[in-house]
């Protein structure tokens, strides 16, 4: 992995969350969103397949293990606010697998008081998904630190 592979991937990974992120800001807006492009799962995501590829290797260098801990605590509530705001939108089957949940994607009546809750989620969403973006600057300047040897044997 070199220091250019890490800054292209994590560039990459940026832009796959704030996607993500505007998607989800687009379903509670009202506007017509397809549940594909807004994973509840924090593995599903373009940023978390990245996080637990690369973002793995990086955990290994002792000069970015700490952020991406830090990264990965923030991208998991990013997906458990973005949760509860699908619990709020769409009917989640109770006594069936995850997968099954997954898989069922009915609307239901949104009220007010729903919507006003899915803001509030989304307001500690966008705040978690805020320090995510800070960390990445973070992970970028440290691995642009890095020499030829920390990135060659990982310490």
């Amino acid at each position: 992995m070199t220091r250019s592979d890490i800054l292209q991937e994590t560039n990459k990974a940026k832009i796959a969350h704030k996607r993500w992120v505007k998607r989800a800001d687009h379903l509670i807006s009202g506007l017509p969103v397809d549940k594909e492009f807004i994973p509840l799962e924090a593995t599903s995501c373009g940023f978390g397949k990245w996080l637990y590829s690369q973002g793995t290797e990086l955990r290994t260098l002792e000069a970015t293990r700490y952020i991406i801990d830090e990264i990965e605590h923030h991208h998991d509530d990013v997906h458990d606010m973005y949760g509860e705001i699908y619990k709020l939108y769409f009917v989640v089957p109770e006594n069936k697998s995850f997968l099954s949940k997954v898989l069922t994607f009915n609307s239901k009546k949104v009220t007010e008081k729903d919507k006003d809750k899915a803001k509030s989620y989304f307001r500690q969403l966008k705040q978690s998904s805020e320090e995510l973006l800070a960390l990445l600057d973070k992970l970028e300047v440290a691995s642009q630190h890095m020499t030829y040897e920390q990135l060659l044997h990982k310490v």
